[in-house]
């Protein structure tokens, strides 16, 4: 069996790296009703993801979401997840851990005694962890992106 290799940044990071900065509606735009149009961009209305979404470059990847366990947090199969690795993991996060010799994802539940992996679907009972077992926090889950074209 070949060990799992770890996740790791796509591409070489540097710091210097281009960002590209995307226009943004200066309104919210509803998901009911329609409100009425204003001035839609301004020129300091502008939206880098880098920027945005990413605190921590040289400890940031992405990972590929797979299966359904998490469908009732907002991630399903095929969406993109930003982790951070520098960020220490809190109960209630989203984290992707190192377990029995895989990666998941599941959200983290701290008490004082016990710690468990709970997934976002009723079909998927919490994973209790273990005392005498460490778990392996690759990093927690800051960001999750879902492909909506043709999907």
């Amino acid at each position: 069996m070949h060990p799992i290799a770890p996740p790791s940044l796509l591409g070489a990071f540097s710091p210097t790296a281009p960002t590209r900065a995307l226009p943004v509606l200066r309104m919210r735009v509803s998901c009911g009703f329609p409100s009425p149009a204003e001035d839609f961009f301004g020129a300091e209305d502008t939206l880098c993801l880098n920027q945005h979404c990413i605190s921590n470059p040289v400890a940031t990847f992405f990972a590929t979401a797979e299966g359904d366990s998490m469908t009732g947090l907002g991630i399903d199969q095929g969406d993109t997840l930003v982790v951070d690795r520098s960020l220490e993991p809190k109960h209630g996060d989203i984290v992707l851990v190192l377990w029995e010799g895989g990666f998941m994802v599941k959200r983290l539940a701290m008490s004082r005694n016990r710690l468990a992996l709970h997934s976002g679907h009723p079909d998927h009972p919490p994973i209790l962890v273990p005392p005498d077992i460490e778990l392996d926090v690759w990093g927690v889950v800051t960001w999750s992106f879902k492909k909506q074209l043709r999907r």
